[in-house]
C-alpha cells in the first residue's frame, strides 16, 4: 500500500506480510514434524519488522522509538517493584520459537516441538487477527470520512 493513507497501514501491511511468512515456517515444521533429521525454520518477526520500518524511515539503525512499532509496550519502565516487566516476557517469546535444545531432539533427528509450534502458531493467529482489524478499521473511518453511510 506504500503509505495509502498514513505511516500506520504501511506498518501494518508489513505486519501482516510478516506474519503470513511466520506462519508458512510454522505450517511446514508441522507438515515435517516426522521427518527425520527435520531442523525447524523460524522467522524473527519482530526484527524483520523493525529494519523494514527503518529502510522506510531512511534510517540506517534498525532500532525503533519507543512510541513506534509492534512492540512499542517494551519500552516501558517499570516505576514500582510491584510493576510486571514487559521486556523479559517479549524477550522470552521470541527466542521460545527460535531456540532449539538438545532436549527436544528425538531418535530419529527431528527437533520440532509440536507443543512449540502449536503455540507459536496460535499467537501468531491473535497477532494477524487484530492487525487485520486495525486495518479493518483504518477503512471504516476513511469510508466514514469520504460520507459512506
Amino acid at each position: 500500500m506504500s503509505g495509502l493513507i498514513d505511516p500506520t497501514m504501511s506498518i501494518l501491511t508489513h505486519a501482516l506480510d510478516g506474519l503470513t511468512s511466520e506462519q508458512a515456517a510454522i505450517s511446514s515444521n508441522l507438515a515435517n514434524i516426522d521427518t527425520p533429521n527435520y531442523q525447524p525454520q523460524t522467522v524473527d518477526f519482530e526484527s524483520a519488522l523493525q529494519s523494514e520500518l527503518a529502510s522506510m524511515n531512511g534510517d540506517t539503525s534498525t532500532a525503533l522509538p519507543p512510541s513506534a512499532g509492534p512492540s512499542a509496550d517494551a519500552a516501558m519502565e517499570t516505576t514500582d517493584p510491584r510493576h510486571f516487566s514487559l521486556s523479559g516476557s517479549l524477550g522470552s517469546t521470541s527466542s521460545a520459537n527460535a531456540s532449539t535444545t538438545s532436549e527436544n531432539t528425538r531418535q530419529d533427528g527431528n527437533q520440532v516441538d509440536l507443543e512449540t509450534e502449536m503455540t507459536s502458531l496460535t499467537q501468531t493467529q491473535i497477532k494477524y487477527e487484530a492487525d487485520s482489524r486495525l486495518i479493518s478499521g483504518k477503512f471504516a473511518m476513511l469510508y466514514d470520512v469520504l460520507g459512506g453511510h
